[in-house]
């Protein structure tokens, strides 16, 4: 085991102790500015052997409802009774932290008027967090300016499958961590020792840790039907196989009117929900030894069958081609349909399954899972086990000291469920965003001040299913289906395999098999099309990306 680099105690903090976190310039102070000189880990450009960090079982929480199947979250009926403190010390000792991290919704208040940030601060032990929030839909773009800049924040939220995160990962622009985290020595910090071993083993690049992963559940997606249109068509059952999910859908879309609103069978030309069907599996993958696309199987060419008969029985919203409003469903508009855990059962009646019912009040919904052509399940593909990292910046941490300072404050942003710290983090101060209600229910308080999302800096708790207690009667329901979902679930071989060529052409890869797929499904194009669209995504840099996954899987015998 490699010994540990050299650091100092967990510091013992007041509130707001004067040591600096961040901003190790001439004048900065604290830990930041102790370095003994020690240099901080160099990217490796290849590992021998990949350790990865010990898991430790998080703390338990009465009424958390383990599964036995890998990847599925726990699911927790209603709220904990209890809730217990996960981090006994202040992780910082004053000074300032900088983020960089994606902001989902509104933007929250500034720092003076926000009462979040501010007990964040606290919180974290930090005099100032210097926060970077850069809306999702511009991202990507702000990531690049920023990466470009050469002037990076302490603690980087990235996509590593973004081009241009994926560059600066190589480039050296992050802290190697696996000389902090590997065995036993991520132990030291035991919140991030809950995180589960299959995010570290899925994050690593050829055996490097540049960040701490977020991790995912192993199925990011499942459907829903409304068990009322079943009903209205005569079922009493759900799709055993491909032939009945199509005799369903098309019985759907001649429906026209349920519950006193205007409905569709689906909504929009979603490909994910109907691929497992034909066992298509990753989007890269290896076949009979060989790299190769799913769009080169001859099981394509039967999925497109498949959607272009469905198209023609008017199954589809007619908007289905471009933006179809995402909450017809919970307007009660669709009748099959696709979302996450959080899109269906958020708190406790903004999940799009309460949003139906309070819209239609005689809705049921039902899952399930999604058949093969054939009968028995479809094959999924399972998420990768983590879903972003958090980067430490090279410049900002730049000591042994400052490394461990910030682990010491991720450790902070993993706490585990249960805890004060992580319902702070996930729901912001009592009484002022949210209220406790019956059986110990988080309620979000109406109109209640935007400050939340300061709290996300890619980092959270690991993934627990939080189901209403009013939705308590489908708890099997969903359990059996995300069950049954990861059961037949397949995992993506290449997923630690970093391909520049990918990252350089996948943008455009993805513009031709969308344009092709959209072109045959709606009928403009002939399925036989399907040739050109093969032909074009090799020609376009698939066959690059094919070559490199061959080299890189040779490399790694």
């Amino acid at each position: 085991m490699p010994s540990r680099p050299r650091s100092l105690p967990t510091p013992s903090v007041s509130r707001r102790s004067a040591l600096a976190l961040a901003g190790a310039g001439a004048g900065a102070l604290g830990l930041a500015a102790c370095s003994s000189g020690d240099e901080v880990s160099r990217p490796k450009s290849d590992a021998s052997e990949f350790i990865p960090p010990n898991t430790v079982e998080a703390p338990a929480v009465d009424g958390l409802i383990s599964s036995d199947v890998e990847g599925v979250p726990p699911m927790m009926i209603g709220s904990p009774k209890e809730y217990f403190a996960s981090v006994e010390e202040k992780p910082a000792a004053g000074g300032t932290l900088s983020t960089f991290q994606i902001l989902w919704g509104a933007p929250v208040l500034e720092r003076e008027d926000n009462q979040v940030w501010q007990k964040l601060e606290e919180e974290l032990g930090i005099d100032t967090l210097n926060a970077t929030m850069v809306p999702d839909s511009s991202f990507s773009d702000k990531l690049a300016t920023t990466l470009a800049s050469g002037d990076l924040p302490d603690l980087v939220h990235l996509d590593d499958n973004n081009p241009n995160a994926a560059r600066a990962i190589q480039d050296g622009a992050f802290v190697a961590l696996n000389e902090y985290l590997e065995g036993d020595l991520i132990e030291q910090y035991p919140n991030l020792a809950t995180t589960p071993q299959s995010a570290w083993e899925d994050s690593h690049k050829n055996g490097t840790l540049y960040g701490i992963p977020q991790p995912a559940a192993a199925i990011n997606w499942f459907p829903a039907i409304r068990k009322d249109a079943m009903e209205q068509i005569g079922l009493t059952d759900v799709p055993q196989d491909g032939s009945e999910l199509r005799e369903m859908l098309v019985e759907f879309g001649k429906i026209g009117t349920l519950g006193g609103r205007k409905v569709w069978g689906v909504g929009a030309l979603d490909a994910a929900i109907f691929e497992p069907i034909f066992a298509l599996g990753p989007e890269y993958q290896v076949r009979d030894g060989e790299v190769t696309t799913k769009y080169h199987l001859p099981e394509y060419e039967q999925f497109l069958e498949y959607m272009a008969d469905l198209w023609s029985e008017g199954v589809f919203h007619p908007d289905a081609l471009g933006q179809v409003d995402p909450e017809l469903f919970a307007q009660g508009q669709t009748l099959y349909y696709s979302a996450s855990f959080a899109g269906y059962y958020w708190i406790p009646d903004l999940g799009r399954v309460n949003l139906v019912k309070r819209a239609v009040p005689t809705a049921e919904v039902t899952h399930f899972v999604v058949p093969a052509m054939e009968g028995g399940p479809g094959q999924f593909v399972l998420s990768k086990a983590y879903g972003a990292i958090v980067g430490f910046s090279r410049d900002k941490a730049d000591s042994p000291e400052r490394v461990e300072e910030l682990l010491r404050i991720c450790n902070y942003y993993r706490a585990p469920f249960g805890s004060n710290e992580a319902k702070f983090l996930q729901y912001g101060i009592e009484g002022r965003n949210f209220t406790v209600g019956d059986g110990n229910a988080i309620e979000p308080i109406e109109d209640a001040p935007n400050e939340g999302h300061v709290t996300y800096s890619g980092l959270l708790q690991n993934p627990v299913n939080s189901l209403p207690a009013k939705n308590e009667d489908l708890a099997d329901n969903v359990r059996q289906t995300l069950e049954g979902m990861a059961s037949a679930g397949v995992k993506d071989e290449l997923i630690t395999l970093p391909s520049e060529a990918r990252a350089r052409h996948q943008t455009k890869l993805t513009e031709i098999q969308q344009d092709y797929f959209n072109g045959i499904v709606s009928g403009r194009r002939p399925v036989s099309d399907i040739a050109d669209l093969r032909s074009s995504l090799l020609s376009n840099g698939g066959q690059e990306i094919l070559d490199e996954y061959s080299r890189l899987l040779e490399d790694a015998e």
